[in-house]
């Protein structure tokens, strides 16, 4: 796997992110930590955070032309304080194409506030439920057509 140094921040990634959770060609996202039906994810990153001053976002996302991208950030609290106001922000993300090779794109760590983070955790929950709803809507589309979907079996 190369390895490349991309020389921007961190909150760079993000707006990386967003564009490929809009993408048309998007097929399957995953995220981690895994949450509960009865929870939401944005509740457990920030709770993640507040209580043990530090958390594990990934992201996996697939593309019809057999790419994937795994994005990794890791967030850790400021711990001059029992609630945390800053934050230190690190990630990468890797890349394998769909040729099978594989780069490790690394991204500037970054001071932020946590309300700031907060607010990008909130935005992403969104961003990652409606591409989540349309990759859902596909599949039921690929399926529908699918001649053999909706017949007797013997």
């Amino acid at each position: 796997m190369g390895t490349v140094n991309v020389n921007k921040p961190v909150t760079t990634m993000l707006s990386e992110l967003s564009s490929d959770l809009n993408r048309d060609d998007l097929v399957l996202v995953e995220r981690m930590p895994q949450i509960k039906e009865t929870e939401r994810y944005r509740d457990v990153v920030i709770n993640m955070l507040k209580e043990f001053h530090v958390t594990l976002v990934l992201v996996r996302l697939v593309f019809k032309n057999g790419e994937v991208k795994g994005y990794v950030f890791l967030v850790k609290a400021d711990d001059s304080s029992e609630v945390p106001g800053n934050g230190h922000v690190e990630g990468y993300v890797i890349v394998r194409d769909h040729r099978g090779r594989m780069t490790k794109y690394v991204y500037n760590p970054e001071e932020a506030p946590l309300d700031y983070l907060a607010r990008e955790v909130l935005t992403f929950a969104e961003l990652y439920r409606k591409a989540e709803e349309r990759v859902i809507k596909l599949g039921l589309t690929e399926a529908y057509r699918d001649r053999g979907f909706f017949t007797d079996y013997e």
